[in-house]
């Protein structure tokens, strides 16, 4: 293994299309980790298409990888992507094409078209029909045999004229038609061209338009596919809540490329045709949004039916061989040469025997969200702090890099929370939980927005926001009386809200938040014990039914009693005497379990033991 220093390590970037792009398509490739449950036949050649998961989660680097798959098993295939509101300079876009052989375009809507309109199957149809025209001019006229039936398709599509260029597409509220016509008494036939404005879908025109396309599909259905293989990637499906107008018309866009998507592949598994796909990616928080503020379609039954979800919780989520730590010690394998090194050498060679205490594989775990992005955000801080020099992951770069971790961290919750929240809502949810606690009760919580954010978002959307924010992993579940924890990115799908749990922010999220034990102990003192607490309670008295005990909690004193029932159950026997069992001083750790207004005191459980 070469010696090489944490600067020297391949982070890659924090977009796959950016790594792929500036980086390089060969380590990009040699440092990718495929999870084992993620069927990636299903996308090639079964009947999935879409790619689904949260920001961060390698929805693209996985179709890049695809890609790289796609041309080793066959070079000569042909493969095009599509991304959203990408400005790439034609030069740029001629020399990636060169470099990556593969297509390149982007579709973008031109400022302010298109917001009064909420169906779009039509126009993305035209679209997509308009890229396979494009794409088989660029690949020599090879995709589809060139017969007939497909100059009748392209002569359709291309009679539907737009300003915009070959790869830069630009969608305008206006269109032409090209409508043939022959002079009854010369029998010349001219080509007059007829506006259609899309705004306008109960038009003349818009049915002209509509009828173009259903003859191109009926054209495309008959087409013979040639013997080279043709995927079409599309990739940065965003919204952003904002302005309300266009917010809903990117969902209505979204909505209707997934029913196209699909429509589409129909038409290929319909037709025989194996080697043509169309692929898609999209957010989960796109496909919630959807969901919330506009009519689906059911979308959920067709994306469910036909997608693949990138989820990396694993079963052996504390060790090294799980998959997010092995996309860190595949990168520094590659770096350091040492291919014929095993993953368990590299991890004992590059972190410490512990991280604050905890074993390293759990502590990087327990500071992500199980995303590959994760990795290389802890890898750019990693390199950007003083420590870059060492050859390891000590405990002083860890220390040295965790404020710019954390920020970076909620920098992108944010950026996700934008496809649900106007910017003001957004600044109001993160300020609520800053320099606050890094746990507390539902009560807590509501009391908290009752004094300083009342009638905010937090108050009229309060279910709402903390589901939201469940998912994003922004908080999660603690049971105080068994120390367990739930979230999301670890399998547990619903936030629990009760007078047993907690809510807790993400521990990667602290620093950033201003949050911490400190905090919590100088917030806490003095404060109501609540159901759910735990503390050690001591033994002052003993009688048949009950060992009645004193606690302290929150720097105050409190009385309590514990049922003989909880030490049948402690010690799994039938106790008929608890004087011969507990002792006064004897001491127990307890969790609270509902105030006894009767006998003034706390009835009390034991934690659970372990």
């Amino acid at each position: 293994m070469k010696e090489i220093a944490i600067k020297d390590l391949y982070a890659g970037k924090p977009d796959a299309k950016d790594e792929i792009n500036f980086e390089g398509q060969e380590k990009f490739i040699k440092t990718f980790v495929v999870a084992d449950h993620f069927n990636l036949e299903s996308l090639l050649s079964g009947s999935n298409c879409f790619i689904t998961g949260f920001k961060g989660t390698g929805k693209t680097a996985l179709m890049f990888y695809l890609d790289g798959m796609l041309k080793e098993r066959d070079h000569a295939t042909c493969s095009s992507f599509v991304f959203f509101k990408e400005d790439f300079a034609d030069a740029r876009r001629k020399e990636l094409q060169e470099l990556s052989r593969r297509i390149l375009s982007s579709i973008a809507v031109e400022p302010g078209a298109l917001t009064e309109i909420s169906e779009f199957e039509y126009i993305w149809r035209w679209l997509i029909f308009k890229q396979i025209v494009n794409d088989n001019e660029d690949y020599g006229r090879n995709l589809f045999v060139d017969n007939e039936i497909w100059r009748s398709f392209e002569r359709i599509i291309l009679k539907i004229k737009d300003p915009s260029s070959k790869r830069k597409i630009s969608i305008p509220n206006k269109i032409k038609v090209a409508v043939p016509w022959k002079d009854p008494f010369t029998m010349s036939e001219v080509t007059p061209e007829m506006e259609v404005d899309l705004r306008k879908q109960g038009s003349e025109a818009y049915f002209e338009f509509m009828s173009l396309i259903d003859q191109a599909e009926e054209m495309f259905s008959q087409l013979t596919k040639t013997d080279i293989p043709y995927y079409i990637f599309i990739d940065e499906l965003e919204a952003y809540y904002g302005d309300d107008k266009i917010f809903k018309r990117d969902l209505y866009m979204i909505r209707d490329l997934v029913f196209t998507v699909k429509r589409l592949n129909s038409i290929f598994a319909r037709a025989g045709i194996k080697n043509m796909k169309i692929l898609c990616s999209i957010r989960s928080e796109i496909i919630t949004a959807i969901s919330r503020f506009i009519v689906t379609k059911e979308i959920n039954k067709v994306i469910s039916g036909f997608s693949l979800p990138l989820n990396w919780n694993y079963s052996n989520d504390n060790s090294y061989a799980h998959p997010i730590i092995q996309i860190l010690l595949k990168r520094i394998s590659v770096c350091a040469e040492a291919d014929h090194e095993s993953s368990l050498s590299i991890y004992r060679k590059w972190f410490p025997e512990k991280i604050h205490g905890i074993e390293p594989a759990s502590y990087i775990l327990n500071n992500s969200w199980c995303k590959p992005r994760d990795i290389v955000r802890l890898i750019i801080t990693a390199q950007n702090n003083l420590h870059n020099s060492e050859k390891c992951f000590s405990n002083s770069v860890i220390s040295a890099l965790t404020k710019a971790y954390s920020e970076d961290s909620l920098q992108e919750i944010k950026e996700e929370l934008r496809a649900l929240y106007a910017s003001e809502e957004i600044d109001i949810i993160i300020s609520c939980f800053t320099g606050y606690k890094t746990n507390f009760s539902i009560r807590d919580l509501k009391n908290r927005i009752a004094q300083y954010y009342p009638e905010t978002v937090l108050e009229t959307k309060f279910q709402q926001v903390l589901d939201d924010l469940y998912r994003l992993g922004f908080i999660g579940n603690f049971l105080p009386a068994s120390k367990t924890y739930h979230w999301l990115h670890k399998g547990d799908p619903n936030l629990i809200l009760s007078d047993e749990w907690r809510i807790c922010i993400h521990y990667a999220l602290h620093s950033a938040l201003s949050i911490g034990g400190k905090n919590d102990y100088g917030l806490n003192i003095g404060r109501d014990p609540q159901t759910g607490d735990t503390t050690k309670a001591t033994v002052v008295k003993v009688i048949p039914q009950f060992a009645l005990v004193e606690f302290k909690i929150y720097g105050n004193m409190y009385d309590g009693r514990i049922h003989i029932g909880e030490f049948g159950n402690k010690e799994h026997k039938f106790i008929w005497n608890l004087s011969k069992l507990v002792k006064i001083g004897d001491t127990y750790d307890v969790v609270l379990s509902d105030f006894n207004e009767k006998h003034a005191c706390w009835n009390l459980k034991f934690t659970t033991m372990r």
